[in-house]
């Protein structure tokens, strides 16, 4: 399904959406609190895509990337859904930081979440550094549920802040 917002259009993540995302996931700056380091090569990009393509078609999952003036600027995710859960992730790109777009289309994707996909409680988890992403989540009514360290897939430990938003 297609989410738009007064200045986004956000919809379902394609196979040919690779290259625009790949410029973003390799960017070490926008991948900086993400639990994984920069890709380095498309074809793991587009290997990836094909792997949530996947678990979009089990129904497990929903992706979309993020257009502003037609330009691919981020990718949301709705990951993990069962029992009427799932986890929120999303990345921008820098030069699309503090302008209120990652609020705007998390807001989209939330609203989609508990309405048309009749979630009753939305996840997400940031690293303790990452205080503008806790913001995007608590203008959006998330609360925090707790912190703790985790262990990410680069084997580094980070402090992390776990957040829910009830239906």
């Amino acid at each position: 399904m297609i989410l738009k917002t007064d200045r986004l259009i956000l919809h379902p993540q394609a196979l040919a959406d690779a290259p625009d995302l790949f410029a973003i996931l390799s960017d070490p700056e926008a991948m900086r609190f993400w639990n994984r380091p920069a890709i380095s090569r498309l074809a793991v990009v587009e290997e990836l895509m094909r792997e949530q393509q996947a678990a979009v078609a089990e129904g497990l999952c929903r992706y979309w990337t993020v257009r502003l003036n037609n330009h691919a600027i981020g990718s949301m995710d709705l990951s993990l859904i069962q029992d009427g859960s799932a986890e929120l992730g999303f990345v921008l790109r820098p030069d699309h930081w503090g302008a209120g777009l990652a609020s705007e289309a998390v807001g989209a994707v939330v609203s989609h979440g508990l309405t048309a996909l009749r979630l009753t409680r939305l996840a997400a988890v940031v690293q303790t550094e990452n205080r503008a992403a806790a913001r995007v989540l608590e203008k959006n009514g998330f609360t925090i549920a707790q912190s703790r360290p985790v262990l990410l897939a680069s084997g580094e430990k980070k402090d992390c802040v776990f957040y829910f938003r009830d239906a």
